[in-house]
């Protein structure tokens, strides 16, 4: 898959292009349903697909006190793009020269550069200054320039519209086994680093690897989770634990993971954390052995879990 970071000339390039617009910030199932029909489109077509999305999200510029947290970085979302075959992906940045563009001088950068055989968005899609421009603004310009515009319907699973929203919501919930069935595989944090603790898991004999809180990314609420870690190109079961530790009497929100079977020194290393279920939710214990004691519960409870989760 190629990559660009700005808006360049195609249409030569990549000839008879499909090309799927949208924010696609959580790349959930109504998003693959969008960039799976371009794939599949291009395919038909014997042409190229093409997604055309934002770097950050178009709220960081128009209202940025509004700008929802991210829930995949960059180098993820195009690593997940390209899993659904996609040709090339134009992740360009939202700015203030986008912000002002009026709908049809967008349709115009769009036709332009990319000459689509077909585009495909959700009914919801927006674009040109103030969002004015609509799906049907757009087929309307498609058949007066020769591309043809798929409005694909919203996604529903279970009564409930899918979409980034809700699934930040669950996430904030700590409802992370039903954000998983909406994004269509685990929730996960991407490249944590492992930073220095109080070393108190291993005075229980649960050492813990101690990692930030992301600045700007949707993290899973207070609570004990079932997880795995990816550490290298291996992942370990485990457990991890979001808050402040109130058994300790400490203030600051942080994420402790501790690998099953596990005994390397991993400090200031990468960490990819994947989450399965929420466990329980944060307490403040009576003592350390009390503490203890549930640990050993928490483990035993994952263990079930990773004995009996199913794909998604």
């Amino acid at each position: 898959m190629e990559l660009y970071t700005r808006i360049v000339n195609l249409k030569d390039r990549l000839p008879n292009a499909v090309v799927a617009l949208g924010t696609f910030d959580g790349l959930h199932r109504g998003h693959q349903r969008i960039i799976g029909g371009a794939a599949e489109w291009a395919r038909r077509l014997g042409g190229s697909s093409i997604v055309f999305t934002f770097s950050n999200h178009p709220l960081s510029v128009i209202a940025p006190g509004q700008s929802p947290l991210l829930i995949y970085p960059n180098e993820i979302k195009a690593k997940l793009i390209k899993t659904m075959g996609i040709d090339a992906l134009l992740n360009i940045p939202f700015t203030t020269k986008l912000l002002h563009l009026s709908p049809n001088d967008f349709i115009s950068v769009l036709y332009d550069n990319l000459r689509p055989a077909k585009v495909i968005v959700g009914p919801n899609y927006s674009f040109g200054y103030k969002g004015k421009g609509t799906p049907e603004m757009l087929r309307a310009a498609g058949r007066e320039l020769g591309f043809a515009v798929d409005i694909h319907p919203a996604v529903e699973l279970d009564g409930v519209i899918v979409s980034s929203t809700i699934i930040r919501q669950m996430l904030c919930q700590g409802n992370v086994r039903d954000a998983a069935f909406y994004l269509g595989r685990p929730f996960a944090l991407y490249g944590m680093t492992v930073i220095s603790g109080q070393r108190r898991g291993r005075q229980l004999g649960y050492p813990t690897a101690n990692l930030a809180i992301p600045s700007g990314f949707v993290v899973p609420g207070d609570g004990v989770y079932a997880v795995n870690i990816r550490y290298g190109n291996t992942e370990y079961e485990g457990v991890a634990n979001i808050g402040s530790n109130p058994t300790f009497a400490e203030n600051k929100r942080r994420i402790e993971v501790h690998l099953l079977n596990f005994s390397q020194d991993i400090y200031q290393q990468p960490l990819d954390i994947i989450f399965y279920e929420r466990l329980r939710g944060e307490r403040c214990f009576k003592s350390a052995d009390a503490l203890k004691r549930q640990i050993a519960d928490d483990i035993e409870a994952a263990r079930q879990i990773f004995r009996t989760t199913q794909s998604y």
